[in-house]
């Protein structure tokens, strides 16, 4: 079993292809992209009719799990969103009323069940964007079902991707999370900014990499535990 090296967690537009595409290239890692689409179109049927809300989430959520299982079978892979960031979304969409409240503790039964089958990876980065510079993003570039969602969607998206940190911490699973303004750190042409940031990415890697030697710790740290 090897180790997934990083996952890149963020809300729409935040910058992850950006983010992952050169941690892949410069870090010599492989790309488990996202994986939206399905053979019933569920994000689509998503942004024209609300109802399909569950049965999408449920269908990331294994999805997902499929996916990093497989990038788990070794150590080279950097994955763009995951299992983690997912129930993000099926909170959010509990909270709007998407979801009924038994359907939602379905989905965290399976969610917490699926958990328990993956090891965690090295590092999360978790990417933050100002809500104006996202929804400027989302309309330059133009998608139909992103600009038909809705600003107002965006907008609660965005603020229930500020309790990620909370939600990650509460659980205790990632054991290493960077956060990255996309909004002050370019990295597409500032190669300083680029350096910076691979130098505190691969300090983060190269540390799990280390042996643990906590084992031969001496008595004073015994007495602690």
């Amino acid at each position: 079993m090897g180790q997934v090296q990083i996952i890149v967690e963020g809300m729409t537009a935040s910058g992850k292809s950006t983010t992952v595409e050169l941690l892949a290239r410069r870090l010599g890692l492989a790309v488990m992209p996202e994986e939206f689409r399905d053979q019933y179109d569920l994000l689509r049927r998503f942004h024209y009719e609300r109802r399909w809300a569950f049965p999408m989430q449920l269908n990331f959520l294994v999805t997902r799990f499929a996916q990093y299982l497989c990038a788990s079978e070794d150590s080279v892979h950097i994955l763009d969103r995951s299992i983690f960031g997912d129930k993000i979304y099926a909170a959010l969409y509990h909270r709007l009323g998407y979801f009924s409240d038994g359907m939602f503790q379905s989905y965290l039964h399976l969610y917490n069940s699926l958990l328990k089958h993956l090891r965690m990876p090295k590092l999360l980065i978790l990417l933050k964007c100002p809500l104006p510079e996202i929804l400027r993003r989302i309309d330059v570039r133009g998608r139909e079902d992103e600009i038909r969602t809705g600003e107002q969607y965006w907008r609660d998206l965005y603020t229930a991707y500020d309790t990620f940190l909370d939600v990650v911490n509460a659980e205790k699973t990632i054991p290493n999370l960077l956060v990255l303004d996309t909004a002050t750190t370019n990295l597409v042409t500032n190669e300083a900014h680029i350096e910076a940031f691979l130098k505190e990415v691969r300090g983060y890697l190269q540390r799990e990499d280390e042996p643990d030697t906590s084992s031969c710790c001496p008595s004073p740290c015994g007495a602690l535990a």
